[in-house]
């Protein structure tokens, strides 16, 4: 009987205690809402919420890519294409189809396409000095080699590596 009381009496003030913990909250970056108004004849007041990125690390993944953001990221390129040695470029393939004849070349200094005679660099620009030709084979009619010269009347045959 008293191990009963004992235990009411324990059970009875336990009860009303609470243990509280602290909160934490955690802080998300904001964003901006604005609200826009889309009126026209067919649509009477209705209001949408604008959504703003304001994140510095990443561009906002909602904007698609466009010309003109792409064309404002090259204008921070240099104007010159870099001009390889000779001994640094490695032929690594063609493409020929009715209209283009391309051989394409790697080195340490980026990669260059030959397109028609012309050389171009890896952003499209022309590497200046340089010209070129695919030699064919006459049998297969597919491209064999690729010879380069410079404006000082250097030149050099490359071939695929096999």
């Amino acid at each position: 009987m008293l191990v009963n009381f004992v235990l009411l009496a324990v059970i009875l003030t336990s009860c009303g205690k609470e243990k509280k913990q602290p909160v934490v909250q955690k802080q998300v970056p904001s964003t901006k809402k604005e609200v826009v108004e889309i009126s026209s004849a067919s649509v009477q007041s209705t209001l949408f919420e604008k959504y703003v990125y304001e994140g510095l690390s990443y561009r906002d993944p909602f904007v698609p890519l466009s010309g003109d953001k792409i064309a404002k990221a090259k204008l921070g390129l240099t104007t010159e294409a870099v001009v390889p040695p000779l001994g640094s470029l490695q032929l690594k393939g063609f493409i020929v189809d009715k209209h283009d004849k391309i051989a394409m070349f790697s080195s340490p200094y980026g990669s260059y396409l030959l397109v028609n005679g012309k050389l171009y660099d890896n952003q499209n620009r022309l590497v200046k000095g340089f010209s070129g030709k695919i030699v064919f084979d006459n049998v297969t009619q597919k491209p064999q080699s690729v010879v380069l010269v410079t404006e000082n009347n250097e030149y050099k045959e490359y071939t695929m590596s096999k």
